[in-house]
């Protein structure tokens, strides 16, 4: 015969906590994969957005095909320069500097654009000086770089 005591405790059973155990396991499994999955999507979106910026940065190739200065008083002076996408994609020229051993002047773009092929020209008003060599640096929107040196 089976005795009763007075204080008899009732448990779950081991089908009712395995279960539970299952299901909370299940659901923070679930959580992790969701989370490590966002997270992993937003680092692939960063490194396509670097490789990409950097690839076509390796695609920009600009040359500066002519400088020339221009005017005689110094109210008038300017500077031309003409620069040609020789790249395979599009790019925009967003600062020209000038830069001598005195003295650096910037000249800023908005709307710097140049296709593939194609030339553009800009004129600036300058105080250049004559035998006076000048540093021309020219940046564009993937922040490349072009440099030659000019004298007037």
């Amino acid at each position: 015969m089976r005795r009763q005591s007075r204080h008899s405790k009732r448990g779950l059973s081991t089908v009712v906590v395995s279960g539970m155990l299952i299901a909370a396991v299940a659901i923070m499994g679930s959580a992790v994969v969701s989370w490590s999955n966002s997270n992993m999507m937003t680092h692939q979106q960063s490194l396509e957005t670097t490789y990409s910026t950097n690839v076509n940065k390796i695609k920009e190739y600009l040359t500066i095909e002519n400088v020339w200065f221009g005017g005689t008083t110094p109210a008038n002076k300017f500077v031309n320069i003409t620069f040609n996408n020789a790249g395979s994609i599009g790019l925009n020229v967003t600062e020209v500097q000038l830069v001598t051993s005195t003295s650096t002047t910037e000249f800023s773009f908005t709307n710097g654009g140049i296709f593939p092929s194609k030339a553009n020209s800009t004129q600036e008003s300058y105080n250049w000086q004559d035998g006076v060599p000048i540093d021309l640096i020219v940046t564009t929107s993937r922040d490349s770089i072009f440099r030659t040196q000019v004298t007037p």
